[in-house]
């Protein structure tokens, strides 16, 4: 009994195991640096860390990310809405829209989209194509419908405007990018990787256009398609009162201060590629052939494709040789007789190509009249040859 008295009142928990290691351990540190990255996606994490060794299971990666995941959601919830003053940024974005049929080819549908911070004025236009020199022609295109430039222009980090981010976060811009930002005097802005939703003034411009002007939309063709998101733009999303700023966009559009462009001529935004001539003196470009002057058969070209869908021909000296209209189809010829003439007329084709020599047009070789041929019966081939039949 008194053993039982001595006995204190609530047992003592027994000594905690030592915890046993986990596969995850050595990877804790990289994980809590992607974290830091603002990267949650698990799955992502999961598959970074294995290509790294890791042979544990998925789910260890989910419930390392879990909490942090929470924490980070709490935070944007606080998250206070960032406004600029006028003339200041504006936001660029690009949407995906299914497939379009657009001159007798299935294309993928673009949408791009810039908002102006302040005014929250948009422009929309819809491309084929998300390359460089259409997202050069589309900034230019927003730049002429707003009548001005901001001194920033914020988006994430497309192939098209950053090619890197080295130690410290240091952008490297796509040069052509650069040099039309330098040209029209703003500063390119990206996000920081995975936090896209500073830009959120033109994201919600995407969604804006998904569900007012897409929905139930029959168009014609590419064309069609940009009169009437003009039209909306003109009369519908620019002319709303906006849900934030209580104001109709184009009411604020006149004070935003942008830079205006008169009297600066546009940035040359033409498609360009080197191509082959070949030794009948064409250019395959896009699946048709143009031709160029004789002189410049068999020669590496530069071929432009202007924003007028003309394609511009241009000799290594920098001179224009060619002009043609773009063509529509596949396998077209798009020919100037007068290209060919020095070679119809058997005259120099041009100027010397290298070491002073002049392309000519081969005459015609003379040929001999055949031999006569005796005709003999197939026996005295067999007599001679001691053949018996």
């Amino acid at each position: 009994m008194r053993g039982v008295l001595a006995r204190p009142l609530i047992p003592a928990a027994p000594p905690a195991r030592p915890r046993r290691g986990s596969k995850l351990d050595p990877f804790a540190p990289y994980l809590e640096g992607r974290l830091a990255e603002g990267v949650y996606n698990a799955r992502k994490l999961y598959h970074e860390i294995q290509a790294r060794g890791y042979t544990g299971k998925e789910t260890q990666v989910r419930a390392f990310v879990q909490p942090h995941r929470a924490a980070h959601r709490a935070a944007a919830r606080a998250t206070v809405r960032f406004e600029t003053a006028p003339g200041e940024q504006a936001q660029v974005d690009w949407g995906h829209f299914g497939y379009i049929d657009h001159h007798g080819r299935q294309r993928r549908l673009y949408a791009f989209v810039m908002t102006l911070g302040w005014s929250r004025a948009m422009y929309l236009e819809f491309t084929v194509s998300a390359e460089s020199a259409w997202f050069l022609r589309c900034h230019l295109h927003a730049f002429h419908y707003f009548g001005g430039v901001p001194r920033q222009v914020l988006h994430d980090n497309l192939k098209t405007a950053v090619v890197a981010r080295g130690a410290g976060g240091v952008v490297h811009w796509h040069p052509p990018y650069l040099d039309f930002a330098h040209y029209y005097g703003f500063a390119p802005r990206a996000c920081q990787p995975y936090r896209a939703q500073t830009k959120g003034k033109v994201e919600s411009g995407v969604r804006y256009v998904r569900g007012n002007f897409w929905l139930g939309l029959t168009y014609v063709d590419l064309a069609d398609l940009n009169r009437q998101a003009r039209a909306w733009l003109d009369t519908v999303a620019n002319l709303r009162t906006h849900g934030t700023t209580g104001v109709p966009p184009f009411a604020r559009l006149p004070d935003e201060g942008l830079t205006p462009l008169v009297g600066k001529p546009d940035y040359d935004t033409s498609l360009v590629a080197y191509r082959w001539s070949s030794a009948d003196c064409l250019v395959s470009y896009e699946g048709n052939l143009y031709s160029v002057p004789a002189a410049y058969a068999r020669q590496r070209l530069l071929v432009r494709e202007t924003e007028r869908e003309e394609v511009l021909i241009v000799g290594p000296d920098g001179a224009e040789l060619a002009r043609h209209r773009l063509a529509h189809g596949v396998g077209e010829r798009v020919v100037v007789p007068a290209h060919y003439q020095p070679l119809a007329a058997g005259r120099p084709a041009g100027p010397a190509r290298r070491g002073g020599a002049q392309q000519r047009a081969a005459p015609a070789a003379h040929l001999p009249d055949a031999p006569a041929v005796e005709a003999r019966p197939l026996a005295e081939y067999d007599r001679l040859a001691g053949v018996t039949r």
